[in-house]
């Protein structure tokens, strides 16, 4: 039997309101009981009125926009613990954070997003109140020592659970299998979160018969890396779609100009450098052209004759730094139709192992790549996780690691 969860769903489209009414008709877990408001003053109302499990707010809308509208309800002591997700473009996520929203969802979602999310949250806000009734018979019973050691241990398995859950949503997010069989004759995908979510990540595309590849490693592990490979994917989806670019090496700026803004990053002495390095390629399957710009994130192509070329990165990251307002250069090549494009974090080489306990490193990662190279990639990837699980054996994995092959 599904559990009923009352969802406040506040947007001026009447459009929408009954698109998301049908998606969350498709819900396996919640049977949702729907209250909906055209604006934000009859949202807060509602809100007030109803006590909603959840709310479902847009930003853009008359008499009270969405960030009013939240930071209205968040300010009233009985509705703060209520979960509000915003539906929004990248641009309005500062605004909406700074309101008091506790996710997001960029618009236009699909219904599989939608639910992820919303499911997400939902299990969040019984967790934090399942938790806040649990201090308080903690902070009455502070003698009984057994039950708060079953209470911790409840507490650990429930916060890896969410982990867990975050992961699945990080997967979802990821690349398709489909569009990768798409866009490459074949590809090969090592991913190794150094916990349970990662802070690296790859995200393809196409558009107007060019194919997009990239593959990022945002500062960080863990659940703090990985909200930033979300906002990684949702600001690249928007500049890809939304912001004309002349190359690579643009759109990378454009990125870098979203994630400082994002981040209120001003260059101040002792600021924490949060940011990402990314390399990005567009490929061009009729003249196979390939156009490449990196943030201190190189790529390998290993051509037909096992010859490795390396294309270096600008030295400078995805986000503030001393050279922020250089450009980012372009580079060009053509891919033979045998040749293997590897595109990497920098968590395999930088891995300690073997014999002696050393990194990994760079010479030895591109003798490893060029070695297996001729093989088809489903074998490549056997060996090269082979060579991996055999060097980090006995060791501790330090970050997180990401590499992927492509051959297009």
């Amino acid at each position: 039997m599904k559990s009923k969860i009352k969802i406040l769903i506040t947007d001026d489209s009447q459009t929408i309101r009954e698109a998301i009414v049908s998606m969350l008709a498709n819900d396996p877990k919640f049977e949702y009981i729907i209250i909906t408001a055209e604006n934000g003053v009859e949202g807060c109302k509602m809100a007030y009125k109803e006590q909603p499990d959840i709310i479902l707010m847009d930003i853009e809308m008359p008499v009270m926009d969405g960030i009013k509208a939240t930071n209205k309800i968040k300010s009233n002591n009985q509705l703060l613990d209520i979960p509000i997700v915003v539906m929004s473009t990248s641009s309005t996520l500062k605004a909406a954070f700074l309101a008091g929203a506790d996710d997001f969802i960029i618009k236009p979602f699909t219904e599989f997003e939608l639910l992820l999310r919303l499911n997400f949250n939902i299990k969040l806000a019984h967790k934090a109140m399942e938790l806040k009734d649990q201090h308080a018979v903690l902070q009455m019973q502070k003698d009984e020592v057994d039950q708060q050691n079953k209470i911790i241990s409840m507490q650990q398995n429930e916060l890896l659970e969410d982990m867990n859950y975050a992961s699945h949503i990080q997967n979802a997010i990821s690349p398709r299998k489909e569009t990768l069989n798409e866009l490459c004759k074949s590809y090969f995908v090592i991913n190794r979160p150094k916990n349970i979510v990662s802070g690296d990540f790859y995200w393809v595309s196409k558009k107007d018969e060019r194919y997009f590849f990239v593959v990022g490693d945002c500062t960080g592990h863990g659940t703090s890396g990985a909200l930033m490979t979300m906002v990684g994917s949702a600001f690249l989806n928007e500049i890809i779609n939304n912001v004309p670019f002349s190359n690579p090496g643009s759109i990378l700026d454009e990125l870098r100009k979203r994630v400082i803004k994002l981040l209120q990053q001003r260059g101040d002495i002792g600021e924490a450098s949060n940011g990402m390095d990314v390399s990005l390629c567009i490929f061009d399957p009729k003249t196979r052209k390939l156009e490449y710009a990196g943030a201190n994130n190189p790529i390998y192509i290993v051509r037909e004759n096992q010859e490795l070329e390396v294309f270096k990165a600008d030295r400078m990251p995805i986000g503030i730094y001393i050279n922020h307002r250089t450009p980012f250069n372009s580079i060009e090549t053509t891919l033979g139709t045998d040749d293997n494009l590897y595109m990497f974090s920098d968590g395999y080489a930088d891995q300690f192992g073997g014999p002696r306990g050393k990194k990994f490193r760079y010479k030895q990662f591109k003798e490893l790549l060029t070695s297996y190279a001729a093989l088809e990639t489903n074998k490549q990837l056997k060996q090269i996780e082979n060579t991996l699980n055999n060097w980090i054996e006995g060791y501790e994995q330090i970050d997180d690691i990401l590499l992927v092959g492509f051959k297009l």
